[in-house]
């Protein structure tokens, strides 16, 4: 018996890394992502898969780069991962989109997290490839994935776009980066110019002002947080949904001496 006690706590320490031993080995890290597709990236020996929170849509996607070795399947958490989307239209015309690419070298829980902001839905008029560039750096190679990828065009509008008095173009979206709750939720808006159809720049000067309302009952909501810029292009703020229902969120855009250009976007609280 008395051995069995001197024993025992070098029992439980083994029960305890079993235990974390299969936490581990049954951690998944896209887990709740929807796959969007897989190819490989010839030259950089790398099989390359892409995910996102749910299907692609027009507007603010999250997105996320798996990598693996293509020979022994290992999977790769150290490499330069850009994003190169391109819509070709009927008649042969190209345009990209806002991207932000991620940005460290190394992979966040096995995943490298980006940003893709379509501004048009696939359809009869035009249809978008995914470009994915890597450095491989376990192998110190490069190459590029391709793909056929399915924009959809989603229900309630997402992306907005406007011409300033100076002839720019400008294209606006939103995310919640955490499913959307009764209360005070983050919120982010992002905000690109377009240079021409292949280069989108971030705009970092603009003052936002965020008023959310339902229409339907006549009310609004306190303890708002205007969204004030962070970097690339993208405004954090908070919005606080006193209850579910339908919400439209009002934006204001302010720089300079431009002209203010007001937006919304609906969106429901279930």
């Amino acid at each position: 018996m008395k051995s069995f006690i001197k024993l025992l706590p070098i029992l439980l320490l083994v029960i305890c890394i079993n235990a974390c031993s299969d936490d581990e080995s049954t951690f998944n890290p896209t887990e709740g992502l929807t796959r969007i597709g897989d190819a490989y990236a010839l030259g950089a020996g790398t099989k390359v898969e892409l995910w996102a929170k749910e299907d692609l849509f027009a507007g603010y996607n999250n997105v996320f780069v798996a990598l693996y070795d293509s020979v022994g399947g290992e999977r790769i958490t150290e490499a330069h991962v850009h994003f190169d989307p391109v819509m070709t239209m009927t008649g042969g015309m190209k345009h990209a989109c806002p991207v932000i690419n991620p940005e460290d070298e190394n992979a966040v829980l096995e995943l490298f997290p980006g940003t893709v902001v379509f501004i048009m839905p696939s359809s009869d008029m035009g249809a978008w490839k995914m470009g994915i560039r890597i450095h491989n750096h376990r192998s110190e190679k490069e190459g590029t994935a391709s793909f056929d990828i399915i924009v959809a065009n989603p229900s309630v509008t997402q992306l907005k776009s406007f011409v300033t008095g100076t002839g720019e173009k400008m294209y606006v979206s939103y995310t919640f980066p955490e499913d959307k709750k009764v209360g005070v939720n983050d919120f982010e808006v992002i905000v690109y110019r377009m240079v021409n159809g292949m280069e989108f720049v971030p705009v970092e000067d603009y003052t936002i002002l965020l008023e959310p309302e339902m229409p339907a009952m006549g009310h609004g909501s306190p303890n708002n947080v205007n969204p004030a810029h962070i970097s690339g292009g993208r405004y954090n703020g908070k919005v606080n949904f006193t209850m579910t229902g339908d919400w439209r969120l009002n934006l204001t855009l302010n720089r300079g001496d431009e002209t203010t250009q007001a937006l919304f976007f609906d969106v429901t609280l279930n």
